[in-house]
């Protein structure tokens, strides 16, 4: 069986960090360094047990490398970013440096693509004697209006969000619920749109008018309507139905529901 060589490239990094370093000048003159231990101070070490080279290593790793305060920090502010930062100590540990490393930007790469490709769709309430219009989860008691449905789509609505966004919206508006005729859709927290989500949101409303079902957009920025008007998804809609808000779309939907009661 050979010993496997013990490496004190961590606890180099840990000696410049605590000593300030701050550019490559530092590496070159703790190489140097130990060049010169190599050559004049080898023989001195050479009788020392691995295990005391490895007591010296983790003790540069342990407490000069991991940021224990900042652990702590992660735990108590958003447990997902912890285990990330365990599982990127972990392979640093176990693998190497460049191992740990590319595990913690592996599960951050995953991560992102998670929460980018399934944004929040929220059923918005007004509150009451306003005209704010929150999540229903949190604010169970809020106002809702018989037969319109309100939703917000918390993200970009581009390749990776369009068929979310369609799901959810057929989900809410299931031609086997005959109570509900029209849906708001809340472009607040929609920064960006591509082609893909200006087709799949022209397919949405496709959807909606082949079962006879109200769709109106509100608080579409500019960035967005751009793009949606250059699809003509814009003009699709008219501008009887994009509204500068939630509260104006539910008073208009409410007036044609009195006109149509009325008719």
């Amino acid at each position: 069986m050979h010993d496997r060589p013990v490496s004190t490239s961590l606890s180099a990094s840990s000696l410049n960090e605590a000593a300030g370093a701050r550019s490559a000048m530092a590496s070159l003159a703790t190489g140097g360094f130990v060049i010169l231990t190599l050559v004049a101070l080898a023989p001195l070490f050479s009788k020392l047990p691995k295990a005391v080279l490895a007591a010296i290593i983790i003790d540069a790793v342990v407490f000069g490398m991991i940021d224990v305060p900042e652990l702590r920090r992660l735990y108590r502010v958003k447990r997902l970013d912890f285990w990330i930062a365990v599982a990127a100590v972990l392979g640093v540990l176990s693998a190497g440096v460049l191992t740990g490393v590319v595990i913690g930007i592996a599960l951050s790469l995953v991560w992102l693509v998670y929460v980018a490709t399934a944004p929040g769709m929220p059923v918005l309430g007004r509150e009451p004697g306003t005209h704010v219009f929150r999540d229903l989860t949190d604010n169970p008691g809020d106002e809702t209006f018989p037969g319109i449905v309100v939703v917000r789509l918390d993200g970009g609505l581009f390749f990776a969000t369009g068929d979310a966004l369609e799901e959810r919206i057929r989900a809410l508006v299931a031609p086997e619920d005959d109570q509900v005729h029209a849906a708001v859709l809340d472009l607040e927290g929609v920064d960006f749109v591509d082609s893909q989500g200006a087709a799949k949101l022209s397919e949405v409303l496709d959807y909606t008018q082949s079962i006879r079902v109200e769709l109106r957009l509100a608080r579409v920025k500019p960035a967005v309507a751009g793009v949606l008007a250059r699809d003509g998804v814009l003009d699709r809609f008219g501008p009887d139905r994009i509204h500068g808000n939630v509260q104006r779309a539910v008073q208009a939907q409410l007036r044609a529901d009195g006109s149509i009661a009325r008719s």
